[in-house]
């Protein structure tokens, strides 16, 4: 209904019109030759009609009609993402936030972060995460309280160039997305160097299965597939065209599918290991006239599968053939730019957000109920958290 850059005319909760310093005569005017003049730095409005009807201003016009129709849809859905009413328990009451904790702020100290590009939640609950500009991967507990870090700067053994991804594998060991220094650097049970092994390309995502396969996803849109010991068995491209080196999110199931959170073409794609498309959908967002930008992905043990949407600051629940099944938390639940998604073992969405402006945090929702935080009361956030012994 409305394309995708009409959304950067939302400001807020609500669309903005700031006062014309001279009298605009038609709509084409407005938003396209003065655009500039008026609005100073903002983005510029694209009008995607047909030239012969952009300066059509009576609202009976059927073309002026569904663009003025489009833009109050978008304020509409904005509006209710950012006043939505909590959710009721099944005996009536108001239900508990599902903002757990909030953890870190954009900096370099312990338990802070910049740009963590990659998550992971290990069996035992322990949540890994790729702290990409500080180049290193911190580590907490289900609690978020800061368990350790592991990696510095550098091209040696345990050392990392912007790590963008990290993996538990059936062993406990941990593998790592070594972006800069193109290699997959494998970690053991105590977090000590194990092996390493190149890559084709620099990874952006990586992933694994039960089989010790680990998925690897580059920033030229390929998908590498290598073998425990880090043989390279499969590799194929996802499709599409980015201009820039633009990665994709990547998680696998227990089908040996791997699945692709596609943000250029605003799809997720299933895969076999050797290349072959399954299947593919456009994931919708929860709000008419919204344009998604998938982010972040996992499923759960249903196979479902869970994406993030870092333009509308939610993580969504869709059926394995991308039907739409519910807005797992939005910005009246406290998130912000969602980059990654993972469940954790016992029940908690952990998300990672960041912005070129606004926080660099980890968060953990509610997602399942759980009978650690059954009675807890609302969010508590945490800067450089006390470090366990």
């Amino acid at each position: 209904m409305v394309d995708y850059l009409s959304r950067y005319r939302l400001y807020g909760h609500g669309y903005t019109s700031p006062e014309q310093r001279y009298p605009i005569t038609t709509y084409r005017e407005i938003y396209r030759d003065n655009a500039p003049h008026i609005f100073g730095r903002r983005p510029r409005s694209h009008d995607c009609r047909m030239e012969s009807v952009k300066d059509l201003t009576e609202k009976k016009d059927w073309e002026a009609w569904m663009f003025s129709h489009g833009l109050g849809q978008v304020y509409r859905s904005v509006n209710y993402l950012h006043n939505q009413e909590k959710e009721l328990t099944p005996q009536g009451t108001t239900a508990p936030d599902k903002l757990l904790f909030n953890i870190g702020v954009k900096g370099r100290g312990d338990g802070d972060f910049y740009y963590p590009r990659g998550l992971s939640v290990t069996l035992d609950g322990e949540v890994l995460i790729a702290d990409t500009l500080n180049h290193r991967v911190q580590i907490f507990n289900q609690f978020g309280i800061f368990i350790k870090k592991i990696g510095s700067k550098g091209t040696g053994e345990g050392q990392f160039n912007e790590p963008s991804g990290v993996t538990e594998l059936p062993n406990g060991d941990l593998a790592v997305a070594d972006k800069r220094n193109k290699r997959v650097q494998v970690f053991s049970q105590r977090r000590q160097f194990k092996f390493m092994f190149p890559t084709g390309d620099e990874p952006f995502s990586i992933a694994s299965d039960k089989d010790y396969n680990i998925i690897v996803s580059t920033i030229r849109r390929s998908i590498e597939v290598y073998r425990r010991g880090g043989k390279l068995v499969h590799a194929f491209s996802v499709g599409g065209s980015a201009r820039d080196k633009i990665g994709c999110h990547v998680c696998v199931n227990n089908k040996e599918e791997v699945i692709v959170s596609d943000a250029v073409n605003n799809s997720v794609k299933y895969f076999t290991y050797g290349g072959k498309l399954l299947y593919k959908f456009n994931p919708m967002s929860t709000g008419d006239g919204l344009s998604m930008l998938p982010s972040g992905i996992c499923v759960n043990m249903a196979g479902e599968v869970i994406v993030g949407d870092a333009l509308n600051h939610t993580v969504n629940l869709y059926s394995e053939r991308g039907v739409l099944l519910k807005q797992l938390i939005g910005p009246s639940d406290e998130a912000g730019a969602v980059q990654t998604c993972a469940i954790g073992p016992e029940g908690h969405l952990m998300v990672t957000e960041f912005s070129v402006s606004g926080p660099h945090s980890l968060k953990i929702f509610r997602y399942k109920q759980c009978y650690c935080h059954l009675t807890r009361p609302g969010s508590s956030k945490r800067r450089s958290p006390t470090k366990m012994e």
